[in-house]
């Protein structure tokens, strides 16, 4: 039995003798791909770019406690921006989105329909991309048949992912504030308790002198009052006066490091997102072009053509050689 084998030679003839094949099959590949590309519906691609701060220069160890900044990178590391890309995977932050932007509306799906819901989502998700690049910044991408649409999600997305990833921080910051003003608040109580109870002293004794010992560089002068016991009022009035001014001391720190902890927490304060491209409504869709879709689909149609040829005709070979 005889070997089927072929060369180089052979295969120009198969293509030189199927010439009119191949040129079919190309043609026919060329209108599919052209046909496909003008039926096929239209999405524009919207970008939007930034930068990532460091949350650390919005703490108040570097806005009061005088740190050297030199030692604060600007912008953010690679866990900032996990924790960025995190928080704009969130449903919490994707249903803001899409409810902010009418993204729902213009799908006809619901947000409150369970369904509707987890098909709305995951069309969102599909949409939007986010990426890092080599430099540290982040892209949004959202394709969209509305190109309108795809720029306002684009920017949308960004505003709302600084929102939550700022207000993660804030939050933290306002939890301080709420427990330094509950203390506060303990200590307002203790002082007014302790000056009512020091006005009642004072007016039993009729001692209106200064005898606390907390208080520094104070000269004492002869203590009168024109009641009985004055030592017993003395010591009462001063033990009273030391716990006082000891309570109003603490109070006014705790009201500097309110006024510190809410530095920075304003919903128009310092953001941390820095935007260098916002996305505007594109002009042409999404995808290749014409002539790549004409060129991509001549190669395919010739290629597998050419292939098809050699694989029928190597299998004639073989079963002749057989026969």
């Amino acid at each position: 039995m005889s070997t089927t084998r072929f060369d180089l030679v052979d295969i120009f003839r198969i293509i030189e003798r199927r010439r009119r094949f191949i040129i079919t099959v190309t043609l026919v590949a060329l209108v599919l791909g052209l046909v496909l590309h003008l039926v096929r519906k239209k999405k524009y691609e919207a970008k939007a770019a930034f930068f990532v701060s460091n949350p650390m220069y919005l703490d108040r160890s570097n806005i009061f406690a005088g740190a050297d900044s030199r030692y604060t990178d600007y912008f953010g590391d690679e866990d900032d921006i996990d924790r960025v890309i995190a928080l704009a995977e969130s449903d919490t932050v994707i249903a803001t989105i899409i409810r902010n932007t009418g993204y729902d509306k213009a799908s006809k799906l619901s947000l409150d329909n369970p369904k509707e819901r987890k098909e709305l989502k995951e069309k969102f998700g599909d949409a939007l991309k986010i990426k890092r690049t080599e430099y540290k910044m982040m892209e949004v991408y959202f394709t969209d048949p509305d190109p309108v649409m795809a720029a306002t999600v684009a920017n949308e997305t960004v505003s709302n992912i600084e929102l939550a990833y700022r207000g993660f921080y804030n939050s933290r910051r306002a939890g301080v504030f709420n427990s330094i003003n509950n203390k506060v608040r303990e200590l307002d109580s203790a002082i007014n308790a302790l000056t009512d109870t020091l006005s009642s002293l004072r007016d039993e004794s009729g001692i209106y002198d200064i005898i606390s010992p907390n208080r520094q560089n104070l000269v004492m002068s002869k203590i009168v009052g024109n009641g009985k016991n004055p030592g017993r009022y003395i010591e009462l009035i001063q033990n009273f006066e030391s716990t006082k001014d000891m309570l109003v001391i603490d109070r006014s720190r705790y009201i500097s490091l309110q006024n510190q902890y809410a530095t920075g927490t304003e919903k128009d304060g310092m953001k941390l997102f820095h935007n260098t491209t916002v996305a505007r409504p594109p002009v042409d869709p999404a995808g290749p072009a014409w002539f790549i879709v004409l060129a991509a689909c001549f190669f395919l149609g010739l290629f597998f053509s050419i292939v098809y040829l050699m694989i029928t005709t190597y299998y004639r070979e073989v079963v002749q050689a057989r026969d």
